[in-house]
């Protein structure tokens, strides 16, 4: 399949579908006839540009980003700041259906022994709620309600029930009756998979998951990245060999997924209702990155940073996801989720991208045999008599002594210099302090998601700790 052909064919279909809307005449749709058109005449956006079209949508009006009425949205609440509500047109959810069809012939494909997934589905959709004129909730929620209707005998407990539950009782109900369930198939964020699976054994007594659902054959993850939980749900799997297939989708919809189970990158869906921009080496702030020039899915190289616009068949129009991706191949398009946009730790100069924080310290990890699975790094100065430093707060299954620390710190400093001319700058100026490492726990993680209220399907720990009373949470408890 040819992916510029496919994707302006898609673009075409896009704007033609939506040239009456009151979007598609300020922008004079019916002008454009090809890209170039198409990136001179709509300029890039954020949610801030929408958000009163947003507002008009949710009190009853049509045709105004996409045609007819739309009265279901997707919360994006992302790691930080006010919830954003995003459309879903009938036409986004089909689409969505369709992505999922597509990960379970791609599964069956390598593993065609369809009798190992017969049994029972566990999945973990978050929250969906009615309002006065409109369905508003997570973007799993939505995509249960909307599962093929072949899953439903399959399925652990009525998507209906599970998505009006408080994200704590889903929790209780699945553990009441986990024990007593074959489950062959489980799909979650990983940061809940992993939780189920210690409250499991805790309940149990049992040494691992092998001895409560020796037939788990399949985990399906998405919504925080899955490397940085695999090592700890394989520590706890015990024997049995399970397969990962991590889906990157977004409330804006769904991109990419791992359709090789022996492989990292994903493979991204160019022909389900997105049409796809890429702006190379983006900028951080929003206002500086709408000026950087676009290219289409078919002029990008791969090894380079590119932040995402999307153009979707729910009225999005260039729309800009805050998620860095790096192409792996081009043709098939696979790529790899580097981070965020916005998530710089900038506090002291020290311009510290979070995709660039992730991968050193990945890499200071393995030289010193330590597995690390989440993290995030705050900026602080405890006092005015001391100089500003990083705190970081890596998650392993490991016990590590302070001397392992204080060394994993000295080679985490050494690797960040090397990395980042501006971080190297504040520490041979003596302006930033060396970095201190501690652990935390999943328990932790969960209990500050609880206390901000994103202990949701969504609710993940951010790369970077924006306020010192995060910070201090995870010093002090």
């Amino acid at each position: 399949m040819d992916n510029k052909e496919t994707q302006q064919k898609l673009l075409t279909r896009l704007i033609y579908k939506a040239r009456e809307t009151n979007f598609g005449r300020q922008h004079h749709f019916e002008q454009i006839n090809c890209y170039e058109d198409f990136s001179r005449q709509v300029p890039i956006s954020f949610y801030k540009d929408i958000a009163g079209q947003i507002g008009k949508l949710k009190k009853g009006a049509s045709d105004i980003l996409w045609p007819g009425r739309i009265d279901q949205f997707a919360v994006s609440a992302g790691t930080s700041g006010e919830g954003k509500h995003l459309p879903l047109s009938d036409q986004r959810l089909k689409s969505d259906r369709r992505f999922m069809r597509k990960i379970a012939v791609d599964y069956l494909q390598q593993r065609p022994n369809f009798l190992d997934i017969i049994g029972t589905h566990l999945s973990l959709p978050g929250f969906l709620e009615k309002k006065e004129h409109f369905h508003i909730g997570e973007i799993s929620a939505f995509s249960a309600q909307h599962a093929p209707f072949w899953l439903t005998p399959l399925q652990f407990f009525n998507d209906d029930e599970l998505v009006n539950l408080p994200f704590s009782k889903k929790i209780e109900r699945i553990l009441d009756k986990a024990t007593d369930t074959d489950v062959r198939v489980m799909t979650a964020a990983p940061n809940w998979i992993l939780t189920i699976f210690q409250r499991l054994l805790e309940q149990t007594g049992k040494e691992s998951i092998a001895e409560i659902w020796p037939n788990l054959k399949l985990l399906i993850c998405g919504g925080v990245k899955l490397d940085n939980y695999r090592s700890h749900i394989l520590n706890l799997l015990g024997g049995i060999e399970v397969d990962f297939i991590e889906t990157y989708g977004a409330s804006e919809g769904y991109i990419a997924f791992s359709d090789n189970l022996e492989k990292r990158d994903l493979k991204l869906i160019f022909d389900n209702g997105i049409f796809y921009e890429f702006i190379p080496h983006p900028l951080a702030d929003q206002e500086a990155m709408s000026t950087q020039e676009a290219i289409p899915l078919w002029e990008t190289q791969t090894d380079i940073p590119y932040a995402i616009l999307v153009t979707t068949n729910a009225g999005l129009w260039r729309y800009a996801l805050n998620d860095v991706v790096e192409f792996r191949d081009t043709n098939p398009p696979r790529i790899e989720v580097r981070g965020r946009v916005s998530e710089m730790l900038d506090d002291y100069g020290e311009a510290l991208y979070a995709y660039e924080a992730a991968e050193t310290l990945h890499k200071t990890a393995e030289e010193l045999s330590i597995t690390i699975g989440n993290f995030t790094v705050g900026a602080q100065m405890a006092s005015s008599r001391q100089l500003p430093r990083h705190y970081w707060f890596i998650q392993t299954s490991e016990s590590l002594s302070k001397d392992i620390l204080l060394r994993f710190a000295g080679k985490l400093d050494t690797a960040l210099q090397q990395e980042n001319r501006h971080y190297a700058i504040r520490r041979e100026s003596e302006t930033m302090g060396e970095p201190k490492v501690l652990t935390i726990s999943q328990q932790q993680i969960n209990t500050w998601l609880q206390q901000k209220d994103k202990e949701k399907a969504q609710g993940k720990l951010p790369s970077i700790l924006r306020d010192d009373s995060d910070i201090d949470f995870f010093k002090n408890s």
